[in-house]
């Protein structure tokens, strides 16, 4: 639904072009980067007021985003007790690590087969750069 900056559903604080975050959206990514960042630490409980409070918005969407925020695995609901940071397991983090490895390699791979001649000159330039910084450091 396309919106004229005199509707009421528009934002004003967003830049042309710039798709509309719900709240539910907004906190989902501040909690997501919050989690990523270790600013929410492995294990620890989410408190809906507390979070609420901190990210400015209604326990509705705030719960919307803990429900995604579940479905990516980062976070657990433990019946009774409410919701949690989740904690990986070292195992569980090396098939992280195994899964990455293979994936970052499957897409240099597919990058390099699909670069164009200014790219590869790009590369080789960025190469050439570095070597130079190697060479005086030395």
């Amino acid at each position: 639904m396309a919106t004229s900056p005199d509707s009421p559903f528009s934002r004003p604080d967003a830049d042309a072009g710039e798709e509309a975050l719900t709240l539910a959206d907004r906190v989902f990514s501040q909690i997501q980067n919050a989690i990523v960042k270790g600013e929410l630490a492995p294990g620890t409980k989410m408190s809906e007021a507390e979070l609420a409070a901190r990210y400015g918005v209604s326990r509705g969407p705030l719960r919307e985003a803990l429900r995604r925020l579940e479905g990516r695995k980062l976070l657990t609901r433990i019946p009774h007790v409410g919701v949690r940071v989740i904690s990986l397991s070292f195992d569980e983090l090396i098939q992280i690590y195994h899964v990455r490895e293979a994936m970052e390699g499957m897409a240099a791979r597919l990058a390099a087969l699909y670069m164009s001649a200014e790219e590869v000159q790009g590369l080789k330039d960025l190469l050439a750069q570095h070597e130079k910084q190697a060479e005086l450091q030395e």
